[in-house]
């Protein structure tokens, strides 16, 4: 049984907001290990990243989201 959208309904896939950190570091020219420390608050300092929000741990997988790259780093280059 599917569903009916309609035409004019535009269907939005919430995991394609969704990268793991070498996704995010390949589209944004990062190193993965430059985003893992903005996933992580140190010596008081919170994380750059808002964590349960823009990124959160999966076992040993971090996980960002597109429009928190976005808000630290700016859009994506776009390729030449």
């Amino acid at each position: 049984m599917g569903f009916d959208h309609g035409k004019d309904v535009e269907i939005v896939n919430t995991l394609d907001e969704v990268l793991t950190l070498e996704e995010a570091a390949e589209t944004w020219g990062k190193t993965t290990d430059s985003l893992r420390q903005a996933c992580i608050s140190r010596n008081e300092k919170p994380a750059r990243f808002h964590i349960g929000v823009e990124a959160r741990k999966s076992k040993r997988i971090w996980l960002v989201t597109k429009s928190g790259m976005t808000r630290l780093y700016g859009e994506p280059p776009q390729d030449k």
